[in-house]
């Protein structure tokens, strides 16, 4: 009697594991077990859903006993090219495997799921066909999109705000649809993915699925089930955040990045820190699927590929329907003050000019990016400034709750007049937030009718689109509103933009703040001037004669000439950039780890090191932060990564209590 040979997997567990665990694949499991197939096992002494990635007939060196696998489970096994995908992003981003998977898997495999249900088409009012109806410049900009893709290449639309890029994407992406293709359409932020979705529903009917965190698990389970036990030519298309890169598509046809400059699109925590966008290119390629990115203002790292000869370049500069670009007008706060025109935080030019808006019957938006009523309180007598006890921060003032709030813990004390230090009734105010800015306007301005739309007045699904609807509908005359309401809104009412305190888009220490600045400058002013009306974009600010602000008021692109300092400096896109982020709450030890780092990278002679150096908030949730910046060559760098990994991964064995955290292509 012969003995069978043992069958062994090498799994994927949902961990930070450097390398991959084997286990003996039990006879009567081995018809089951297959590459990619979710299995349960044990590992230190809990259960886990592991994915395997190997089937082997030996466990290399280990000579302990291996356990087995529990059960295979009935579920769709992973394909080959999200293996492909997983395994990039982590060699990439620096990360295991495990954490990927755990990305991958966070809510998918959840059971405690409802039986699905059909979903039903809602009336929205919207004709189809007028959603991608094109015009002569749009069909143009289609061609050369067209023929990028037959080229094999990414094609980067980049067109003003206004110009109907999404008509374009709806276009190209029903085509696919229609033929039982499969499309992934990204967006940097669930309020976009919220308001594009009643747009898109009007298109596609039921082969629209939506996937983003703000929705129930259950909601997300039933998209990941759908497109898992989808058929050869079922089309559908996926509006999604950077999240739905890891959905199980057997197949794509396109991938649409929409707004493909915004910082969103990049994890921070957990691992992977990936960028959507970037990974998003790679997955076109596993998939050999075209890939669309689409921008008004596109990222230098875009232009580059574009000069480069990787993506084409399609620009659409007339503006859809007619609509005018907005009058710039930049208002020196320094010049109004001197001459006794500003009213607290308001120029007297910009009052009366929303005074002289909303008695028109039109709309106003103010934007601050900053949300709570105040960043900080300080001690009028004594100088006092409450600081969170677990982040090196000033607790900042929500008026609306009554308390002092971490923005980074969430610790939260109750606010008092009595400073806690010299028990003086002197706690003020200080700096403006839109919670204060509502209030002022509110006083400025009693008949109009005042909303705020931040991350705290849209916690609640049903709020957010409260505000956004009455906004659109006409019936909220000023709202106030942080960077989530500079993406890709589009309010027909809309007639005058106003930024408040607009000096802390620029006054930051990263060679991308005059990129951002504009960018924003530029999504803002799309946001008006959209119907028949023209529209007005008023910017108040200490340092008028900016570059950001100049190049914005002459209407140009100059200030992507900047492209060439990059360059002549050595930063991104021209190197890779690593910030490498050691965390420790003993000070002492972090040094210590700090400089064996340091001295350790030093070895890399590929690399230009910066560092260690403590970043602006030098203490988050009671851990010290040291930070090394890693410039490598864009290509060729593999090797380098590898030992900056090995280095990591030794300090923090040598230095208990320690974390090191890589963060690649950081924003």
């Amino acid at each position: 009697m012969s003995l069978q040979k043992n069958i062994y997997a090498q799994v994927i567990l949902p961990l930070k594991l450097r390398m991959g665990i084997s286990y003996l694949i039990p006879q009567h499991l081995v018809p089951l077990a297959v590459k990619g197939s979710k299995v349960r096992v044990m590992f230190a002494r809990r259960e886990y859903i592991a994915v395997i990635s190997e089937i082997t007939d030996n466990c290399g060196d280990y000579k302990g006993k291996v356990s087995e696998i529990t059960s295979v489970e009935p579920a769709e096994a992973v394909s080959e090219k999200e293996l492909r995908f997983w395994a990039w992003t982590a060699d990439y981003y620096m990360c295991t495997i495990g954490e990927v998977y755990r990305a991958a898997f966070t809510s998918a495999m959840r059971r405690e799921t409802p039986a699905r249900k059909s979903r039903k088409t809602r009336p929205t009012g919207i004709n189809s066909r007028d959603l991608y109806e094109l015009s002569p410049a749009q069909e143009i900009a289609t061609r050369e999109i067209m023929k990028s893709f037959s080229e094999g290449k990414p094609a980067l639309l980049a067109g003003v705000t206004g110009s109907g890029k999404t008509e374009i994407y709806l276009k190209i992406a029903k085509d696919i649809t229609d033929k039982g293709g499969r499309v992934l359409y990204m967006v940097p932020e669930i309020a976009l993915s919220r308001q594009l979705s009643d747009r898109l529903e009007a298109v596609f009917g039921e082969k629209l699925l939506t996937y983003h965190s703000g929705m129930t698990p259950a909601t997300r389970y039933s998209t990941y089930s759908k497109i898992e036990g989808s058929h050869e030519g079922e089309g559908f298309i996926v509006l999604g955040l950077r999240s739905s890169l890891f959905l199980p598509f057997r197949k794509l046809d396109l991938i649409i990045i929409d707004e493909e400059h915004d910082s969103s699109y990049k994890q921070t925590e957990p691992a992977p820190r990936y960028n959507g966008r970037d990974a998003a290119i790679v997955l076109g390629q596993i998939h050999s699927a075209p890939v669309l990115l689409g921008s008004a203002t596109p990222s230098f790292e875009s232009l580059y590929n574009c000069h480069s000869g990787r993506y084409s370049l399609v620009r659409l500069s007339e503006k859809f329907h007619g609509a005018t670009e907005p009058e710039v007008t930049v208002i020196d706060t320094i010049r109004e003050s001197r001459a006794k025109r500003m009213n607290g935080l308001f120029s007297q030019s910009l009052l009366d000019e929303i005074e002289a808006v909303i008695g028109r019957g039109e709309q106003v938006l103010i934007f601050r990016n900053r949300r709570s009523y105040s960043p900080l309180v300080q001690c009028s007598v004594c100088g006092h400034i409450p600081m969170c006890t677990h982040c090196n921060v000033p607790l900042s003032y929500h008026k609306n709750r009554g308390e002092l709030c971490c923005h980074y813990c969430d610790f939260h004390i109750h606010r008092t007049p009595i400073c806690p230090e010299c028990s003086e009734p002197g706690m003020t105010e200080k700096g403006s937030g839109t919670e204060m800015i509502e209030e002022k306007i509110r006083e400025l301005f009693p008949d109009a009718r005042v909303d705020r739309f931040d991350a705290e007045t849209t916690q609640s699904k049903v709020e957010e689109k409260r505000i956004l609807k009455e906004f659109a509908a006409g019936k909220t005359d000023i709202l106030v509103g942080t960077q989530m309401i500079s993406k890709g809104f589009d309010f027909k009412g809309l007639s005058l933009v106003a930024l408040i305190q607009a000096d802390s888009m620029i006054a930051m220490d990263d060679f991308r703040a005059n990129e951002r600045a504009f960018q924003l400058l530029r999504q803002l002013s799309g946001r008006t001037g959209r119907g028949a009306r023209s529209g007005k974009i008023m910017i108040q600010t200490s340092l008028a004669s900016h570059t950001v602000y100049e190049t914005f008021s002459a209407g140009d692109e100059r200030l992507y000439e900047q492209l060439a300092e990059r360059q002549e400096f050595g930063y991104p896109p021209y190197v890779r950039l690593i910030k490498l982020s050691l965390r420790c709450a003993d000070r002492n030890k972090l040094s210590e780890a700090a400089n064996r780092t340091g001295a350790a990278l030093g070895g890399i002679r590929s690399a230009e090191i910066t560092g260690p150096f403590a970043p602006v908030v030098d203490k988050v949730r009671g851990e010290y932060i040291l930070q090394f910046w890693i410039k490598l060559p864009r290509a060729g760098n593999a090797g380098a990564k590898e030992r900056i990994a090995a280095i990591a991964e030794k300090v923090e064995s040598d230095f208990r209590g320690v974390t090191i955290v890589a963060d690649v292509d950081p924003q």
